[in-house]
């Protein structure tokens, strides 16, 4: 008992008990409102007995005319020349090394959305390897991959919109070697 008259005789040592006391105080007061707080309602939410029922206003979606947009095919042939009489579209594309086998996976980064077909070169005319691919925008748009063995790929993207091909990127050359000077990574602009 003595021991704690004299810790209350030291201002010091007072006010950091009274610092500790208020902090753990503070502390659990914040944590009991915070986890006591309901859920905010919103306007299309009612109570039932405890519990919170979503309803539908409006310009909520119908569960039963949900329907999958797929992108409308090309409606004609891709071209299979090199001189095409299409706009351009920005792009890089990225080829990066797979560490468990020695095939390169390439990803096409097209400036903007869009549904796309993509073209590899084979001698002097290109073939279609994929064909009405839908891209965000995001990521990177699959171009398939540069196999084991395989020394070079050129590729290219076109951009079909209503059931036509308005676009197309620059064509781009991978190149194992490239790949493999750059650490199993390249990014061709």
């Amino acid at each position: 008992m003595e021991s704690m008259k004299k810790i209350f005789r030291n201002k010091t040592a007072l006010l950091l008990v009274v610092a500790l006391i208020v902090g753990f105080g503070g502390t659990f007061a914040y944590l009991s409102m915070t986890t006591k707080k309901e859920a905010p309602k919103s306007e299309n939410s009612k109570t039932q007995g405890n519990s919170t029922v979503q309803t539908e206003k409006g310009g909520g979606l119908d569960q039963n005319n949900a329907k999958t947009q797929t992108p409308a095919p090309a409606q004609e042939k891709a071209p299979t020349s090199t001189q095409t009489s299409l706009g351009s579209i920005n792009a890089s594309v990225t080829a990066q090394k797979s560490v468990s086998d020695d095939s390169i996976s390439i990803l096409f980064y097209i400036e903007g959305s869009g549904t796309f077909s993509i073209q590899e070169k084979s001698g002097s005319t290109w073939q279609t390897t994929k064909e009405n691919v839908s891209y965000a925008g995001t990521g990177g748009l699959n171009a398939g991959v540069l196999a084991a063995g395989q020394a070079s790929k050129t590729l290219r993207a076109l951009k079909i919109e209503n059931g036509k091909y308005t676009a197309v990127t620059k064509e781009f050359t991978i190149n194992r070697s490239e790949v493999d000077a750059a650490l199993g990574i390249k990014t061709y602009n």
